[in-house]
């Protein structure tokens, strides 16, 4: 085989190697069978607050929800942590399944609740809505097949159009390729929320899961970026995790 040959088939194995990884990296998720997790209740009702950053994070704020909830149905209360920062909604779902930290986190303890905080990567991104919408089903799936009760974040109005400005020229090429690919404009927040209310209505969750609407907390932008963000506008500040912990425990309080 001659030079040019050697060369040809490098391009086209190179060229074969680059589109299965646009593909994986663009996929929705197959869905895994879920696996059973600790079953034995007691009087202490255990949120897991799970998710991106925004969940990681979480652990180092004086989360407000234990005390606020104790106070009203005089129960003890614990809220665990379990966040890996950069994830991605499927990211997040392979992690129930194949992060051997995460499966140990669910597996060790009953959860009444859990707090779910993904998407804002996939926004960010520029992930299409439907990888959004798959991985959402997926961890819905495995938390009802557990009977614990979700609690999903919608989209927050965090800064989208700034935090795409901050990146690289790498970066912003490779969100602009997504864009074109998924059909995402720039700020696909709504884009993603009705995707979610669709998912919700297709598979008649409304009794089953709750959703921390936008509107209930962060619906003064950009002011809002101001009280309740740190400098990135992507995520919050004491004031923000206090605001949403007071969310929440109304919405515990609503199913409990």
């Amino acid at each position: 085989m001659n030079k040019k040959k050697y060369i040809l088939l490098a391009i086209m194995v190179l060229g074969m190697a680059y589109f299965y990884a646009v593909y994986q990296y663009y996929s929705e998720p197959r869905l895994h069978k879920p696996y059973c997790t600790l079953s034995n209740k007691d009087d202490t009702v255990r949120i897991a607050y799970i998710g991106d950053s925004w969940a990681y994070l979480h652990e180092f704020h004086n989360c407000q929800i234990p005390h606020m909830l104790e106070c009203q149905i005089h129960q003890p209360v614990r809220v665990y942590n379990f966040g890996i920062s950069g994830m991605t909604s499927k990211d997040i779902y392979e992690c129930i399944y194949k992060n051997s930290e995460m499966k140990s986190f669910f597996q060790k303890r009953y959860y009444s609740y859990s707090v779910v905080t993904v998407g804002v990567n996939d926004t960010d991104r520029k992930m299409g809505s439907n990888y959004y919408k798959r991985s959402m089903d997926g961890i819905l799936q495995f938390l009802l097949a557990n009977d614990i009760h979700p609690i999903i974040l919608e989209i927050p109005n965090y800064d989208i159009v700034n935090s795409l400005k901050r990146q690289g020229h790498l970066r912003i090429f490779m969100r602009k390729i997504s864009m074109y690919l998924n059909n995402t404009p720039i700020d696909c927040r709504e884009q993603f929320r009705k995707v979610l209310d669709t998912l919700i209505s297709e598979n008649k969750y409304q009794n089953e899961v709750s959703i921390i609407r936008n509107q209930s907390w962060n619906d003064n932008y950009p002011e809002d970026l101001h009280h309740l963000y740190v400098k990135d506008g992507v995520h919050l500040n004491d004031k923000g995790y206090s605001k949403l912990d007071s969310i929440i425990v109304n919405e515990i309080l609503r199913t409990y």
